[in-house]
């Protein structure tokens, strides 16, 4: 396992996401659950951690069912499903910002499509906060019929205070404080 664990590092190392490097290792060991673990382990999951999600039921499940020719499809769905998210621990400003950016995300209305909300939630739980609020911030984003505009827009107005600057932070703030503007006045 040590010698599949430090593959896996080589390859995250050299620019492969981690669904590649699951992918790879599944195809070199015909392995899909023995290449998962070793992927989540290169990427800093405990192991007890890294098993507990690979016995949860849908990843089981998965595993259990991958044939060669499949390894694509399920290394996806596992992604999709979190197993590769490894949790960062914030600090009081950034746990203030992921509170604020879940806040926008129950202002938003129901209904999120499912693929945003899958990628807003590996997002949060990895901390990549700037990631996620570029996103819920695009000039795109239109809040849904039964959301709060006015909450949604001041939530990212608050939460785009705390963000540094950089990577398309301040436009996206600007944006912010223009919705929020727009939206208070109705």
């Amino acid at each position: 396992m040590e010698a599949l664990v430090e593959r896996a590092r080589d390859a995250l190392r050299g620019g492969t996401d981690e669904g590649g490097v699951c992918v790879d290792l599944t195809r070199q060991t015909g392995d899909v659950r023995t290449a998962a673990l070793a992927t989540c382990l290169a990427l800093g999951l405990a192991r007890e951690e890294a098993e507990r999600r690979l016995d949860a039921d849908e990843a089981a499940l998965l595993v259990a069912e991958c044939v060669p020719g499949d390894e694509e499809g399920v290394v996806l769905l596992l992604q999709a499903g979190g197993l590769f998210v490894v949790d960062r621990r914030l600090g009081p400003r950034e746990e203030r910002v992921r509170e604020l950016l879940g806040a926008a995300i129950a202002a938003y209305g129901r209904g999120v499509p499912s693929g945003f909300a899958v990628s807003l939630s590996r997002w949060l739980r990895g901390g990549q906060l700037s990631r996620a609020y570029l996103q819920l911030a695009s000039d795109r984003r239109r809040v849904r019929a039964d959301g709060d505009p006015a909450a949604y827009w001041a939530a990212l107005v608050e939460a785009g205070e705390l963000l540094p600057d950089g990577d398309g932070i301040e436009p996206a703030r600007a944006h912010c404080r223009r919705m929020a503007a727009q939206h208070a006045a109705r």
